[in-house]
């Protein structure tokens, strides 16, 4: 008979279904608990009542309790599976470890009953698994660079907490590089659903790039419910178009020459790792787990400035032999084989 696990989450996004895939080909029955998150307080309530009583009838024939992200939907869970001597995990990929001022994001952003809460999972949690080892102890860069807190160690301070760092993985089968399509182009993905996204996003410097090089074309993929062009005069040479699925995400991976992540902050950025094993040359900027990801198979920067220095790298030759160099990389030291071997190792 299966063993189960409680996977509690607010959000079903790729890296949340792909554990659920990790869980069951280990031998698990997933029983899940999802929340997503609503501004309505009826709404709000709900969605406690409902961790409360699926905790209830979850957990205790469960052999462990698993919360991707820390927020409100990680505490019924955790205290749940203390009552019945359940281990549990909160998997910390990047907004529940840090706090950027400018745009007001972060758990812990704010004093409240919220951030709070955050700091009760975290004390209570049997262990925390980080996606990159700068959600650990900060991201120096960040700081100096946008005064952005992050580490989780720098919100909990009384206790010593058990950390591990269990990177997230990618299945390179799926993500495969095409040598017979023709690539060109500059592409960024993310879920640009306000302005605070934009601006995480480092979208204002990708357009100043493609002002560098107005014979290029650069398309961001993600817009949804708002027009990037009303907050950023865009390019001529700009394309923005909605949110697509999988499958249309890795034909245009496949399609580009060049990703580009220009972020103020992350975890391990799932697109970048993506778009890299379709054998895009990857672009970044120097925080958190971003440089880890690109290594020497691409170009880094910092501020502004270094922009013509990254243009002058995109009119470079670049071919092949970079395709699968970027792939090799994310191959090698993100592989879902890895994330599969970690995670049997820690349940």
């Amino acid at each position: 008979m299966k063993q189960n696990i409680t996977l509690s989450y607010s959000v079903n996004r790729s890296f949340v279904k792909s554990d659920i895939y990790i869980f069951e080909a280990l031998g698990y029955n997933v029983q899940r608990i999802l929340s997503r998150p609503h501004k309505s307080t009826i709404y709000f309530i709900w969605n406690r009542t409902k961790e409360l009583l699926k905790s209830l009838l979850y957990i205790p024939n469960s052999k462990i309790v698993v919360s991707w992200f820390n927020d409100y939907h990680a505490l019924m869970p955790i205290i749940i599976s203390k009552i019945f001597f359940k281990k549990s995990v909160i998997i910390v990929g990047g907004y529940d470890a840090i706090v950027d001022y400018e745009n007001k994001h972060g758990v812990f952003y704010k004093h409240n009953i919220r951030s709070k809460i955050a700091r009760l999972n975290y004390n209570l949690a049997s262990e925390i698994w980080v996606v990159h080892k700068s959600l650990i102890t900060g991201c120096d860069k960040a700081a100096s660079k946008f005064n952005v807190i992050s580490g989780v160690e720098n919100f909990i301070q009384n206790k010593p907490l058990k950390i591990k760092e269990i990177n997230t993985g990618y299945d390179s089968r799926f993500w495969n590089y095409d040598e017979t399509i023709n690539k060109s182009g500059i592409l960024t993905v993310a879920f640009f659903s306000d302005k605070r996204v934009i601006n995480i996003k480092g979208l204002s410097n990708f357009n100043k790039l493609a002002s560098l090089l107005p014979n290029k074309e650069f398309l961001i993929v993600g817009e949804s419910g708002i027009n990037i062009s009303d907050y950023i005069n865009l390019e001529p040479n700009v394309k923005v178009i909605g949110v697509q699925n999988k499958f249309q995400i890795k034909s245009l991976y496949q399609k580009s020459k060049f990703y580009f992540q220009g972020s103020r902050l992350e975890g391990l950025p799932n697109s970048l790792c993506e778009a890299m094993l379709c054998g895009c040359v990857p672009i970044g900027s120097k925080v958190f787990g971003i440089p880890d990801a690109i290594g020497s198979t691409g170009i880094l920067f910092d501020f502004e400035t270094d922009l013509e220095q990254v243009a002058d790298f995109i009119n470079s030759n670049i071919g092949t032999k970079e395709f699968k160099n970027a792939r090799k990389r994310i191959k090698k030291k993100f592989n879902l084989a890895s994330r599969i071997e970690k995670i049997k190792e820690n349940i």
